[in-house]
């Protein structure tokens, strides 16, 4: 009989403990090392969180404190997340791809007190950027040496911390279940930062009644399709919602984990044979095109599909942006149906979702159980349920922006109902790109970055469904012209002059300036420059002289999209 869980009325730190007694001989994780997969049991998964709980009971930390990591992907990772959750606090993940900067407003704005970092390297440098004038209590290494970081807040080792807390759980038996007893359902329990369309992050405060309402309706949804005793790869960002709902589900089932990484996961598929595969889209189309490239016989393209995902996958997810079509109908043709939905980090995270029984592809699918959905007059998504946060943290301006006056969530995205039950999403009200990676990115936070270069007038941002990010860009000709000693006005020779080599450096030169302010997911990796110029009598920008993204967009698509034809490009920085 299909194994579900149990989960109504519990957090999940109360599930994942259940879940170490019930299963506490079995292998949880296995982690690469340099002599073969480490097993890691769910007992000594369950000692290692517990380690962590007690250790920052015993500082004093509790709720609503809030405790942060930036950091890689490991298990000391997963430990110290699960650990922060117990010991009551709220946990704030940030990404690790993040720039200093970021991740310093990040830290400032959540009013984190302690973090938790994977090198020295990194501690350095945000103690460089002003790491000490926050609200910071203490620091802890995931890797290396206190000693080697220069700085005046107290700082530990994770051994230093894992010993100090397995010593505390030894003299307070009963501790973690009274811990784990604690938190309220109304109680926050994680808090994600999401890219707004303009300025700063916003903290995105999930309660556990947010989580579980989410858990639960996924589990109706999706439940019966899980097989029992998974053998699954983890590899997605534990950073992102995404991924560290992927970790949740693996403790729900009991799965048998396998730590990959963005670049040696697709290998993996076929080594390890796992049952199930959580990705975003790019991974999908990856191993769509290396199928139907193998042979013109649809036959051998379906049995190369079978032999690339490891001949053994019976539940797929797909996430953190739209799969295309084809790539679905491709899958189910070769008998892998592909679970697909439609959700934003602030309704923790899912809305809709298609069911295996009851689909259509050109959707998101249908609304979850205990989601409510309308249209707006404009056709915006609304959404209503207990799955949806409160509001952002510390920015009532925000909050009251995001919601109707009658306590609708707006969603930002453009629908339409198709046979009055499912969700099609046709167009982003706001104006954020999400890549084929899953990464959303605000493409007026990275344009604004090139005011201060006189050569460019314009530049539009793209790469919505893309593997990564190119740009649009017209030229300030008057500052050109000058630079250049080429004054005669004739236009023929302005086109020329944009294709000059000298021209092309330059705009290279402003590119990479302000790439090295970004993430490497927000930098541009190729763009075209336009010869023309826009303005409102070509529809470019409005009166005001605000750029009209979307007509520029749809007027210089061709050659953006030739932009990744022309190029090919590893997919994994885009992910990882």
């Amino acid at each position: 009989m299909q194994y579900l869980p149990a989960v109504e009325g519990q957090t999940s730190i109360q599930l994942f403990m259940q879940a170490a007694e019930q299963w506490s001989d079995k292998v949880r994780w296995r982690n690469p090392t340099e002599h073969g997969w480490e097993a890691i049991t769910w007992d000594t998964y369950r000692r290692k969180v517990s380690g962590v709980a007690t250790f920052l009971h015993g500082q004093g930390y509790s709720y609503p404190d809030k405790i942060g990591i930036l950091a890689a992907n490991s298990l000391e990772w997963i430990y110290s997340a699960l650990g922060v959750m117990t010991s009551t606090a709220i946990f704030v993940p940030i990404y690790a791809g993040n720039t200093i900067e970021q991740s310093l407003f990040m830290i400032n704005h959540s009013d984190m007190q302690l973090l938790i970092l994977d090198s020295v390297d990194m501690a350095n440098r945000l103690i460089a950027a002003g790491l000490e004038s926050t609200k910071l209590r203490q620091l802890i290494l995931l890797q290396g040496d206190p000693k080697d970081c220069v700085t005046s807040l107290p700082i530990y080792c994770f051994e230093e911390l894992s010993q100090a807390g397995a010593t505390h759980t030894n003299s307070t038996p009963g501790l973690i279940e009274d811990l784990a007893r604690i938190p309220q359902f109304d109680d926050i329990a994680y808090m994600i930062y999401t890219s707004g369309t303009t300025g700063d992050p916003k903290g995105v405060p999930l309660s556990h009644r947010n989580l579980a309402t989410s858990t639960s309706d996924w589990l109706t949804v999706n439940g019966s399709l899980i097989p029992e005793d998974v053998l699954d790869i983890h590899w997605l960002p534990n950073s992102h919602i995404y991924g560290w709902g992927a970790i949740g589900l693996g403790n729900l089932f009991g799965f048998e984990s396998y730590l990959a990484n963005p670049i040696n996961i697709l290998e993996l598929l076929t080594v390890l044979k796992p049952d199930i595969f959580m990705s975003v889209p790019a991974y999908y189309e990856k191993l769509f095109l290396n199928a139907i490239n193998c042979s013109n016989d649809k036959d051998e393209q379906i049995e190369k599909l079978i032999e690339l995902t490891g001949g053994n996958l019976h539940f797929l997810l797909s996430g953190g942006a739209g799969l295309k079509t084809e790539i679905k109908e491709f899958f189910l043709e070769s008998g892998m149906w592909i679970t697909e939905g439609y959700g934003l980090s602030e309704c923790s995270p899912t809305l809709t979702m298609n069911h295996k029984d009851d689909y259509r592809f050109d959707s998101v699918g249908k609304r979850f159980p205990s989601v409510q959905l309308k249209l707006a007059t404009d056709g915006e998504i609304l959404a209503k349920g207990a799955n949806i946060f409160s509001g952002y943290y510390k920015d009532p301006e925000a909050t009251k922006a995001c919601f109707t006056p009658d306590g609708w969530f707006q969603t930002g995205d453009l629908g339409i109902w198709i046979d009055d039950r499912f969700l099609k999403i046709i167009d982003r009200k706001k104006d954020i790109i999400v890549t084929s990676g899953g990464k959303n990115i605000a493409p007026q936070n990275i344009e604004r970055k090139f005011t201060d270069h006189p050569e460019i007038e314009h530049i539009v941002i793209y790469g919505d469904a893309k593997k990564y990010l190119v740009a649009l860009i017209t030229l300030n000709e008057n500052f050109i012209r000058q630079k250049f000693q080429a004054l005669d006005p004739d236009t023929a020779k302005w086109k020329s002059i944009v294709n000059r080599p000298e021209v092309i450096k330059l705009i290279q030169k402003a590119v990479d300036q302000v790439n090295n302010t970004l993430p490497s997911f927000e930098t541009i990796k190729y763009f075209h420059i336009s010869d023309q110029h826009f303005s409102p009598a070509n529809g470019l920008l409005t009166a005001a002289l605000k750029l009209r993204r979307k007509a520029a967009i749809e007027q210089f698509r061709s050659q953006l999209d030739d932009l990744y034809i022309v190029h090919t490009d590893a997919i994994s920085e885009t992910v990882g």
